[in-house]
């Protein structure tokens, strides 16, 4: 699909998601007919307008849960001749020397991250096992290229603390390990991923600077950009993306 085409897919995807039209026109109904908060709008200058828009963006941004950017992965993968699934069962089975391995990343006091020697060493310890459902083996996002690369993600939130690197970085491990299991010699990209870049003010920018990220490897993580040209096979980006969102504010009147 064409860059305009597939632009034009994601707009409706995000407009009909976030119930854009419906959700403007009801909270503008309910604030006209008495749901609106006199210290907020006095807060903010007396402006009604002001107090309004904020309404409608709480009430949108609780709308951006997980499951929205797992859907709008699936939609670029799927329009760019991706086999996707989301919320996919991986199974297989780890040995003993794989979790070992896992648990070093906790019990190794000068562990440091290197997820090519990793990968080469599940490849070397991984034994045949029974195809099973082991915890924390849901998928987000399994997408199958045409050439039988498998592509594994983790949609997890912008501000990761220790604990949570530390979880992710072990489950992209173990899904490696459950799949090569099945098949040794399966081509597994295993990621954990957030939509955007909390900490850099240029939208493109995939400078990740989280102090928790010396337990992953930076290769591990796939940050706002890096996500959607993944998964769209190079073909949108989040400028892209966040033109659509652009596009969607000039269309929709917020204004009370």
């Amino acid at each position: 699909m064409e860059q305009k085409a597939l632009k034009k897919t994601i707009k409706d995807f995000i407009s009909e998601k976030l119930s854009l039209e419906k959700r403007v026109k009801d909270l503008k109904n309910k604030f006209n007919n008495g749901d609106r908060h006199p210290f907020l709008i006095s807060l903010t200058g007396g402006d009604d307008d002001i107090a309004f828009k904020g309404k409608v963006a709480h009430s949108i941004y609780t709308s951006f849960g997980m499951s929205f950017y797992e859907q709008l992965c699936a939609l670029l993968a799927s329009n760019n001749g991706y086999e996707v699934e989301t919320q996919k069962k991986i199974l297989g089975s780890c040995n003993s020397e794989v979790e070992k391995l896992i648990l070093s990343i906790i019990l190794q006091k000068d562990y440091q991250p290197n997820r090519e020697k990793e990968l080469q060493k599940l490849r070397n310890i991984v034994t045949p096992g029974e195809a099973r459902e082991m915890a924390h083996s849901t998928v987000d996002v399994y997408i199958k290229t045409p050439d039988k690369k498998e592509i594994l993600i983790d949609i997890t939130t912008v501000k990761n603390n220790k604990k949570s690197f530390i979880s992710l970085k072990q489950k992209i491990l173990r899904w490696t390990a459950m799949r090569l299991s099945q098949d040794i010699n399966s081509d597994i990209e295993a990621y954990f991923a957030i939509p955007y870049n909390p900490y850099s003010k240029i939208i493109e920018n995939t400078d990740y600077t989280n102090p928790f990220s010396k337990w992953v490897d930076r290769k591990d993580i796939l940050v706002g950009d890096e996500l959607w040209k993944k998964v769209s096979n190079n073909k949108i980006g989040i400028k892209d993306i966040n033109e659509v969102f652009i596009e969607l504010s000039r269309e929709i009147n917020f204004s009370i």
